[in-house]
């Protein structure tokens, strides 16, 4: 879940939507970004830079402390919602998940519904696979995919 922090602040903080912001400690107090929105990364600021680096590349930057606490809940309904779909599901972080659909694929056969599954298993984080050639297939083959709707 790319930005998940981000996207979470903006969502919860309606102010926030469309301005770079990142989730983080203070550039006054040594801090590092742990999440940066798509506004921020416009401007080169990404996850475990440091904060003040952060703010010379964007003087507006929106520094917001972190809710875990949030975060936390929303992660675990978004866990919920992958668990209809398949119970071999292995969290890693709040923000990331490793699903296997393979099951799904089996059951549902129009074109439409694999390609979903297919984009949402391998789509953003084709490095998970097995360390071999087979990376760089996959990754080839998910961005031949054109959006069907």
């Amino acid at each position: 879940m790319d930005a998940f922090y981000a996207s979470v602040e903006q969502r919860d903080n309606p102010s926030y939507r469309g301005k770079p912001l990142v989730v983080g400690g203070s550039p006054n107090q040594r801090g590092v970004v742990a999440a940066a929105s798509y506004e921020a990364r416009k401007f080169g600021i990404h996850s475990a830079m440091p904060s003040v680096t952060a703010i010379a590349k964007c003087p507006g930057l929106i520094f917001v402390r972190p809710r875990f606490d949030v975060y936390r809940e929303i992660s675990a309904a978004i866990h919920a919602i992958f668990k209809r779909y398949s119970d071999l599901l292995e969290g890693v972080a709040l923000d990331e998940a490793y699903l296997d659909v393979t099951e799904h694929l089996k059951l549902n056969s129009s074109l439409k519904s694999k390609t979903r599954a297919v984009l949402v298993a391998f789509g953003r984080s084709p490095n998970h696979l097995p360390p071999d050639d087979s990376n760089s297939k996959v990754t080839g083959i998910t961005n031949n995919f054109k959006k069907l709707d």
